[in-house]
């Protein structure tokens, strides 16, 4: 106004014009009023845009650290989760929530609730210079507000189950990518790539079409807020200029209103497209809530008891456990001896893994009671019974990096000497020498560079590596060739001496060794002695003894009946 009216039109220099320039020394001339106020407005936008950098950059940092800490606390909570969950889950979709669903913290408060509340300021800061300008023209601006609103609300409502959707396809996605590149051994052995193809471009099309779905509902709403924007600024243009025909408003004041005009329409503007923007991190938001809403393991009672000093006496009274409404132990009575060996054998499906797993708490019987050294097992702290718990599964679970470090895995206080000592405990150490760097050899993911043999060696390394009471031996030779299973046997039997340990056994080598035998079937335990005595009153046992000695050629065929 001041340019147009004072320094390049006819009007006098005087109020604010006159003002500023006497406050600033200037001469007040029309030479320059003009270029005084040309340099306070290089001066301001140069601040305005500095004061955006330093905006930018402490937003990025603040965002990512809202991020972070975000993934942190749904991590602690996911691993916390009860094996029922991850059971039920794919991993695919848990690790979409993890990486993309979380960022939505930074979209809703850095993209979102910041951007708003600063627009909502300037808007109200231009709208008191509107009024301070010309009041009926800064009324009739506040006419778009009311459609605005109502279209925003009417947006949101109709698109949360979109984006909703859109979310949950990129969670499938996920999934699918991750099970078929998990899985890319076997679809190479069985050349079944054309079938992966068509199933992930099943899912791929899926999240395209919602998120186009999305897009075009978005593309809808942008159209219609600006349509109310551009309806009220033409509105004042011609309410406005008609003041300016009409000799009641100059021009430099329409121009003035129409500047701030853009500083009230153009917020606004931004708080419709954050509202579409944020309509994602809701549906993000939602399914991260969904995630926090899951029970987690039950938490320790007060007083729970320190697992550090257990002896190993372990005792079940009439424990039954189901999947769901799926039964699958039924009144299970079975006591244990400090370092005895139990082995449990049975046909497939009978629950032997099962009852492996209620010993080390993954999941809580639905009847009876299982006892440690005299106290009910969930008395303990669970974390540390799991400490004094080894478990060793058929099939090996390593991480990726060195020997040296899925060994520490199990004690990461482990100093070498000790690492070592339970690497030649487990007929491991001989094998580790040869690879090229040793035990600082990085072995990939899983433990993809090592033999099954070698692999179940480094677990039963770690299980020494605990000095656990108490083992759970799951199935740990059946995938495994004749030499190799002589190997891990030799060090089976290193490792329970003086432990109490279950092994749920696939292989007569195994189960000769075992101080008594549990036969199971159908979720119940039909017999338990010795190997001798069982062959003797056990027609199960006989049949499952018939199938561990058959000859080697059909031995991998009947292997899952024990």
């Amino acid at each position: 106004m001041v340019v147009v009216d004072h320094a390049l039109g006819t009007a006098p220099i005087a109020g604010l014009a006159a003002r500023i320039s006497s406050a600033l020394g200037v001469a007040t001339t029309r030479r320059d009023v003009l270029l005084t106020f040309a340099s306070l407005g290089l001066v301001l936008q140069l601040a305005h845009e500095a004061v955006v950098m330093l905006h930018g950059r402490i937003s990025v940092a603040i965002g990512q650290e809202l991020i972070r800490d975000l993934r942190e606390r749904l991590f602690a909570h996911v691993q916390a989760l009860t094996l029922n969950h991850h059971a039920a889950t794919p991993t695919g979709e848990a690790v979409n929530r993890l990486e993309v669903d979380t960022r939505c913290i930074e979209q809703l408060i850095m993209r979102g609730l910041f951007p708003v509340v600063f627009s909502l300021l300037t808007v109200l800061a231009m709208f008191g210079m509107l009024l301070a300008i010309d009041v009926a023209l800064a009324l009739l601006s506040l006419a778009v507000v009311p459609p605005l609103y109502l279209w925003l609300r009417w947006y949101g409502e109709r698109m949360a189950p979109r984006a909703d959707h859109a979310r949950r396809a990129d969670s499938r996605l996920s999934s699918r990518l991750y099970e078929s590149l998990s899985a890319i051994r076997l679809t190479k052995s069985h050349a079944r790539e054309d079938h992966e193809q068509a199933r992930f471009r099943a899912v791929a099309r899926d999240a395209a079409h919602a998120w186009i779905r999305v897009g075009r509902q978005g593309a809808v709403f942008a159209i219609v807020a600006a349509a109310f924007t551009i309806a009220g600024s033409s509105l004042v243009l011609v309410v406005g200029g008609l003041a300016v025909l009409g000799g009641r408003l100059s021009v430099g004041t329409l121009l003035l209103v129409l500047a701030y005009l853009g500083y009230v329409y153009g917020p606004l503007s931004a708080i419709s497209q954050t509202t579409k923007d944020l309509q994602h991190a809701l549906a993000s938001a939602r399914r991260v809530r969904e995630a926090f809403a899951l029970h987690p393991e039950p938490r320790d009672a007060p007083g729970a008891l320190d697992a550090r000093n257990l002896r190993g006496e372990i005792a079940l009274r009439g424990v039954g456990f189901a999947y769901g409404d799926v039964p699958v132990l039924d009144d299970i009575n079975l006591a244990a001896r400090p370092g005895e060996v139990i082995a449990l054998v049975g046909p497939s499906g009978a629950g032997k893994s099962t009852l492996a797993s209620l010993l080390v708490r993954f999941y809580a019987p639905r009847t009876g009671q299982i006892t440690i050294d005299g106290s009910p097992i969930e008395a303990y702290q669970l974390r540390s019974l799991r400490e004094r718990v080894a478990l060793v599964l058929q099939d090996a679970v390593l991480i990726a990096g060195t020997i040296r470090d899925n060994l520490r895995y199990a004690r990461p206080g482990a100093i070498d000497a000790e690492i070592e000592a339970a690497a030649r405990a487990a007929a491991a150490h001989e094998f580790i020498t040869q690879l090229p760097d040793g035990y600082d050899t990085l072995i990939g993911d899983g433990g993809a560079a090592l033999s099954g043999g070698q692999r179940q060696r480094l677990s039963i390394a770690r299980a020494f590596l605990t000095d656990a009471r108490v083992l759970i031996l799951d199935e740990p030779t059946a995938a495994l060739d004749t030499i190799a299973e002589r190997q891990i046997v030799l060090a089976m039997r290193r490792l329970w001496a003086g432990r109490t340990a279950f092994v749920v056994a696939h292989r007569l080598s195994t189960v000769r060794e075992a101080d008594r035998i549990v036969v199971m079937d159908r979720g119940r335990i039909v017999a338990e002695g010795r190997h001798d005595g069982l062959c003797r009153t056990s027609s199960l046992y006989r049949q499952l003894a018939a199938q561990l000695t058959a000859p080697a050629a059909g031995r991998d065929d009947r292997r899952a009946a024990i």
